[in-house]
């Protein structure tokens, strides 16, 4: 059958090729020799099993033997993988003698070892057995439940070597349930596949199978065909199941062709060759179909002998299976100890996995608690150090705008007090020497002019420059005065831009004086940014004060620009508001469309310093 053939691929090695070379009787006693001079170790093992695949065929009940001692074997020596091959064979082994529940007792066993172990193989032969045993029972549709799942894992693998022989098994469940396509269809792709992989055992069983399809669709040319490629393929080879279903099944044919001849010689032929290969359901099968034929005859003698031959064998069956009941029993025993031993240690392992993680949960609390510590420490370092690094650098910017601040007072009143002086002195000094020297030629007359109107003009220019660096206004009335006093000289001087200047909340309080001088700063850079660039004929600026930020909007006419290709000149002052407004945790944005103008919106929180106006006109 071709389970057997799935068995012996997955346990074969090289003695056991080595053995399968020779005729049965001296492929069993080169084991036996083999096995009285090896050691008990894992080799040991597989020859045992070896040695019980051998003599399941004959005797399973001494297969059983072999199984069992396999089996005890490889559990002493913690042999996995050769504890589920020894289960796989006995459940064959049981299979044989009848004792369908202790075989499919066994084959759940080893697939659940094999399972446990990650065995593919084993839980696909395991899976495939499962499914013969009940097909065998004549329960088709759950053994079909059984090979698909062999298939699917099989499939999974990429393991053709093992999916070869369940696609037989498969086709005879389907001939069973009547289905003879499908039985074909399966059966005729798992023949493929023997031819492919050179599987003789699962190929002759496959051909017998197709006989059987075939017979059933009354295909009878076909059938005999495959009957005796079954025959002639059987030559040397342990396979009488097969050999004695094909000639059965051709003793059955030449009976429906009217051949009775030919139906006898065959049936003849199929209860010697199932003698020869002990295989006794077949001798069962022939025997009553002999005495079936006999009997149609009119030959009783001959029909009753076969009928006592079919009882004999019969009964030699049912002793057979008896005797594996008995065996049966001590090995059912013994496997529940081994399921007791195995549920005890699964208990130890489990009470002790749970110990590891409790002691490996407690670690790990305390190496989180202690990193969190860590961690927290850390990070009140960081923020510590980030805000002494913020104090400074805040310090070191005040510094800069105090350092600013100083210098442009200091500049603004040598420009005042030296140069401007100097300047004054020269013009009178001048005017003087025009009186004197009385200059009747007006060429002279012209130069002392020009002279004079130049001398005025660097006065206003020193006043200018040195009220720009320290405006009065700003020092003396605030933020509001000096804006107001910045957008009047735009009214005044060239390009003579239209002005607005709106207040809202600094009427009456003054700012820090450091803050009133970075946002004048601000301002001044876009309104210059305004005549420089904007092309602009009217200006507005309104100053929006609250308690909490005070609002700058500086919005103009001209000709406006995309935000994506800034002025180069105007870029830098607007890198410098920008600058600013960073320093002082402000906001910007800019909106500019060209041809309607550009709006600039400043929002800057405030820590007002209150300060009433008379006090800042007083001072």
């Amino acid at each position: 059958m071709p389970i057997l053939r799935l068995l012996l691929l997955m346990l074969c090695c090289g003695v056991a090729l080595t053995a399968r070379a020779l005729p049965a009787g001296s492929r069993a006693d080169s084991l036996q020799r083999l096995l009285s001079a090896s050691r008990p170790d894992t080799s040991r093992v597989q020859l045992l099993i070896q040695m019980a695949w051998e003599r399941t065929d004959d005797s399973p009940l001494v297969g059983v033997e072999y199984g069992q001692r396999g089996l005890r074997l490889a559990r002493r020596l913690q042999y996995p993988v050769g504890e589920c091959q020894a289960l796989l064979m006995l459940g064959w082994a049981f299979m044989r003698t009848g004792n369908y529940a202790t075989a499919i007792q066994t084959q759940v066993q080893a697939r659940r070892l094999a399972e446990h172990i990650g065995y593919a193989g084993g839980i696909i032969h395991a899976d495939n057995a499962l499914g013969y045993a009940h097909l065998e029972q004549g329960s088709q549709r759950l053994s079909l439940r059984y090979f698909r799942r062999a298939i699917a894992l099989a499939e999974q693998q990429h393991n053709v070597v093992l999916l070869t022989p369940i696609l037989g098994n498969i086709g005879r469940a389907h001939l069973e349930l009547g289905q003879p396509d499908s039985a074909w269809y399966f059966t005729w792709r798992g023949y493929q596949l023997d031819l492919q992989q050179h599987d003789m055992h699962s190929e002759i069983g496959d051909l017998s199978i197709l006989g059987d399809i075939a017979a059933r669709r009354q295909q009878l040319n076909q059938a005999r065909y495959f009957y005796q490629q079954t025959i002639a393929r059987a030559v040397g080879m342990p396979v009488s199941y097969a050999t004695s279903r094909a000639y059965l099944g051709l003793a059955r044919l030449a009976r429906a062709q009217q051949q009775p001849a030919a139906a006898l010689r065959y049936a003849q032929q199929a209860l010697a060759t199932g003698q020869a290969g002990s295989y006794a359901k077949g001798v069962f099968e022939a025997s009553d179909y002999l005495a079936d034929l006999y009997a149609t005859q009119g030959n009783s003698t001959d029909a009753y002998r076969f009928l006592r031959a079919a009882a004999a064998t019969r009964d030699s069956l049912f002793s057979q299976a008896r005797m594996s009941q008995v065996q049966a029993l001590s090995f059912s025993e013994e496997l529940h100890q081994q399921e007791l031993a195995e549920q005890g240690e699964r208990t130890i392992a489990q009470r002790r996995q749970n110990m590891l993680l409790l002691a490996l949960a407690g670690l790990i609390g305390v190496a989180g608690f202690g990193y969190l510590l860590i961690n927290r420490r850390h990070l009140r370092r960081e923020v510590e150090f980030a805000q002494e690094r913020q104090r400074l650098e805040r310090r070191y910017s005040e510094d800069i705008l105090d350092a600013e601040q100083k210098e442009r007072r200091r500049v603004g009143a040598d420009l005042h007090d030296s140069v401007g002086q100097l300047l004054s002195a020269a013009k009178m000094t001048l005017s003087a020497l025009q009186h004197q020297l009385r200059l009747t030629e007006i060429a002279h007359r012209d130069l002392f002019a020009n002279a004079l109107e130049m001398l005025d003009e660097a006065v206003r220019e020193v006043r200018s420059i040195s009220h720009k660096l320290v405006p009065n206004a700003l020092t003396r009335h605030g933020l509001a005065k000096a804006v107001g006093s910045l957008l009047d000289r735009l009214t005044l001087a060239p390009p003579h831009l239209q002005a607005r200047l709106e207040v809202t909340g600094l009427e009456e309080q003054r700012l820090d004086s450091t803050l009133e001088n970075i946002l004048f700063r601000i301002v001044q850079e876009l309104v210059h940014n305004v005549t420089k660039h904007a092309q602009a004929s009217e200006i507005t600026v309104q100053l929006l004060a609250t308690m909490h930020q005070i609002r700058i909007v500086v919005a103009d006419n001209g000709r406006g620009f995309q935000l994506q290709t800034i002025p180069a000149a105007a870029g830098i002052g607007l890198r410098n508001v920008e600058s600013r407004v960073a320093y002082l945790n402000g906001q910007m944005q800019i909106t500019s469309t060209p041809g309607q103008g550009t709006r600039v919106v400043l929002d800057i929180p405030l820590r007002p310093a209150p300060m009433p106006l008379a006090a800042s006109v007083r001072a």
